[in-house]
């Protein structure tokens, strides 16, 4: 499998105690819900696996923003697109991972920053821990 190219969220799964909560364009929480705009903010997001290595997430900027967005020094891309994160990816023994940042140690050796990324049986991507679900843009 091939994930290079544009991904957009599916779903987001959220913990809560009362168990995990699921949201999608189709299923967003109340509008009056603390974690509305949060959520929808997410859902708008893409992620793009570039061929060299790099793992950005994408934010639509709107044609009547991108002039205040280049004032403000932000970079958007020809395609409408700002990069507001990005790390790496790399692909081993078939198995995807992305860098997530997270370094330290565990009883004295260095834990590996890279996660994996599993592919489900129709071919959309769990990142982030599990708790996005990326299909094809």
């Amino acid at each position: 499998m091939d994930i290079c190219g544009i991904w957009k969220v599916r779903e987001l799964r959220m913990p809560t105690p009362e168990g995990v909560k699921v949201y999608s364009p189709d299923a967003l929480p109340p509008e009056d819900d603390e974690l509305y705009d949060d959520i929808l903010q997410q859902l708008q997001l893409r992620t793009e696996f570039a061929a060299d290595g790099t793992v950005s997430t994408l934010l639509a900027v709107p044609e009547e923003m991108r002039a205040e967005a280049a004032r403000q020094g932000v970079t958007v891309r020809e395609d409408g697109y700002a990069v507001v994160d990005s790390t790496t990816w790399k692909e081993e023994d078939g198995r995807f991972y992305y860098d997530t940042g997270i370094t330290g140690e565990v009883m004295g050796e260095p834990t590996d920053p890279f996660m994996a990324i599993d592919v489900t049986e129709d071919g959309c991507l769990l990142y982030q821990m599990g708790m996005i679900l990326l299909e094809r843009a």
